[in-house]
């Protein structure tokens, strides 16, 4: 039997000029002619013919179709099913998106008493340009709901634009606490708004100043994003100025304008984001290569090469949470930079010996004696105690000690060492013979006063002091008389047996020097060693150091300890033990010490780093020093 092309098209409920089409295309050409032309069709043209249908049902296209059918794509039908699949299930997604983009504008109809024809053809037009300028994940993230969400449509924004557009035709000032409360509103709006999205947020600016209609939709002006980065940057500035002198102020306002619209940090943020979740390493060089430029464009907007600034800088940005509200900046990225500067300006050295946290404050002190004037720790053989290698190595390579991190860590290091000095001197006058040092790794105080009277013990694990009498070997340094080495394991208790043996004098009082210890320890131990202490003669007393918990840290300072922990912890140093202040001071009265007193590190810097010019300050740190007398 031969059909007629009428014929073949009413069966298959086809048209003919659809089977005309198959037939120019080589799809399907009839396998018959009648003498004047007239195709006809047979059993075999009506069998590719139901095949040609049923794989343009599943969404084949017709070259894919021919391909397959004229045998071209022998031997990966699997392939062509799976790529059918993939393109069937982008079509769905599209569809589900397209969906809730249209339930969007009816929920947004809905929620209007009598919405005017006009306003829900311009919530149309704005989802056009929308679809326009974003990508579908993006549009999927602006238009999402949840708790803390907001919409392009929510009241709250809506009604903020209003009010920014009000101040900028009043032409309130941008330095006015209206307005940079109006400012402060904004960003926060924003960040709900584009899921802290820069990308997002940058389309969504470009949209406003590129698109007439969109100006007119929405009513935000290029004007009044100009007046809204003014009074941003302007309150910004304020919350700096709460740590600055009026002159460093100035400066860092000056810098701040200087910078603010060239929008190179929400591209330099876009960068740092985009590697941390391909999973780079912080650690890699295109990850480093992005740090070393967020710190150039750091100096550029804050401080340029004044050490000081620099340091009072990263001190309001460590107290201020605020100053870190900016598209893209969360606590994830903030976390990869921090570990990313931690990683390329790593302080320890390649052979630590068994306590590496001894050879880093070592090295630390020796940078000091190099690079900061005036001293706050005259050490004359900090150098020569690192022994020559790694004294070499620290003149080679000082300009990783000239880096932030470093300079933050210095200033605690030399301080600390320099306040136990001084409790030290002060209790010698008072007529005190015993100067215990506790943990005391590389620690010099006895080989700076090689004539002292009295008894020098210093304490710490019998690995670490084998360690430090091989390195003092090395160096010619000879032990004074008035030295003894006492090694204690802490946390098998036995300070009390280790000081007996070493002729300790349980009946005169002492001193105690505990520092960068007791976080290292458990605070079982910890307890154990201050109960020891408060046990001793009247007249004791112990300056030690100890840490706060993480979790009451100012998120910006917790998430810069927590990857500088994460890394101690790495080289086998993790930190064990956390006090509260009230707890601890409760604790110390419990223990039988008569009094205490604590060292911020503001009165640190009062004290020992007034008015200098090398950038030395203790910043925003969770460490705290106390005086604990018995």
């Amino acid at each position: 039997m031969r059909l007629k092309i009428g014929e073949l098209a009413k069966k298959a409920g086809l048209s003919v000029r659809a089977l005309h089409h198959y037939d120019a295309i080589g799809l399907l050409s009839p396998s018959q002619r009648t003498d004047g032309g007239a195709r006809l069709y047979g059993r075999n043209d009506l069998i590719r013919l139901h095949r040609i249908e049923a794989l343009k049902r599943f969404g084949y296209s017709l070259p894919d179709i021919k391909a397959s059918l004229d045998g071209q794509l022998t031997g990966v039908p699997l392939q062509l099913l799976q790529r059918q699949i993939k393109e069937l299930d982008t079509q769905a997604l599209r569809a589900q998106r397209l969906s809730r983009h249209l339930q969007h504008l009816v929920d947004m109809i809905a929620a209007g008493s009598e919405i005017a024809a006009t306003d829900w053809l311009n919530a149309l037009e704005l989802m056009n340009m929308y679809q326009k300028h974003l990508d579908d994940d993006e549009l999927d993230a602006l238009l999402a709901s949840g708790p803390d969400t907001v919409a392009p449509t929510d009241p709250s924004w809506t009604a903020l634009i209003d009010e920014v557009h009000a101040a900028v035709q009043q032409a309130l000032s941008t330095e006015s606490d209206a307005a940079q409360a109006l400012a402060w509103r904004w960003i926060r709006l924003v960040v709900q708004m584009t899921r802290n999205d820069p990308a997002l947020a940058t389309k969504l600016m470009m949209m406003q100043l590129g698109e007439p209609r969109a100006r007119q939709i929405v009513g935000i002006t290029a004007e009044m994003l100009e007046w809204i980065d003014e009074a941003f940057t302007h309150a910004r500035c304020a919350l700096f100025a709460r740590y600055l002198s009026p002159a460093q102020a100035d400066e860092v306002r000056r810098r701040q304008f200087a910078t603010a619209k060239s929008q190179a940090w929400p591209a330099l943020v876009v960068k740092l984001r985009e590697q941390m979740e391909a999973g780079v390493h912080a650690g890699a060089a295109p990850v480093q290569a992005i740090v070393k430029r967020w710190q150039q464009l750091f100096l550029d907007s804050f401080c340029g090469d004044d050490a000081v600034l620099e340091a009072r800088v990263r001190d309001a940005l460590m107290r201020e949470p605020d100053l870190q509200l900016g598209i893209g900046l969360d606590d994830s990225l903030l976390a990869y930079l921090h570990k990313a500067y931690i990683v390329g300006s790593d302080m320890t050295p390649v052979n630590a010996g068994p306590k590496p946290s001894a050879l880093m404050v070592a090295t630390q002190r020796a940078a000091h004696q190099l690079l900061d004037w005036p001293l706050v720790l005259d050490d004359p053989i900090a150098l020569t105690v690192l022994g020559v290698a790694e004294a070499r190595a620290l003149r080679d390579d000082i300009d990783r000690f000239r880096h932030p991190i470093s300079v933050g860590m210095r200033s605690s290091v030399v301080v600390r060492s320099r306040l136990a000095d001084d409790v030290w001197t002060g209790a010698t006058e008072r007529g005190i013979r015993q100067y215990v040092v506790l943990g005391a790794g590389l620690d010099t105080s006895a080989y700076r006063h090689p004539d002292a009277s009295g008894h020098i013990f210093e304490v710490d694990l019998p690995a670490t002091q084998e360690w430090k009498q091989a390195r003092l070997r090395e160096a010619g340094i000879a032990v004074p008389p008035s030295l003894h080495f006492v090694p204690v394991d802490f946390e098998s208790v036995g300070l009390a047996e280790g000081l007996a043996r070493a002729g300790f004098n349980a009946a005169a009082p002492a001193i105690f020097s505990w520092l960068g210890v007791t976080m290292y320890l458990d605070e079982a131990a910890v307890v154990e060693t201050l109960r020891f202490i408060a046990g001793c003669a009247k007249g004791s007393a112990v300056l030690f150091e100890y840490v706060m918990p993480l979790s009451s840290l100012p998120p910006i300072m917790r998430i810069a300890m927590e990857q500088l922990t994460a890394q101690f912890a790495e080289r086998g140093e993790p930190w064990k033990s956390f006090f509260e202040s009230a707890v601890l001071a409760e604790m110390l009265n419990e223990l039988g010490f008569s009094h205490s007193s604590t060292w911020t590190p503001d009165a640190l810097n009062q004290s020992y780093l007034a008015n200098r010019s090398d950038g030395l300050r203790i910043g925003a740190t969770p460490a705290r020093l106390v005086l604990a007398t018995v």
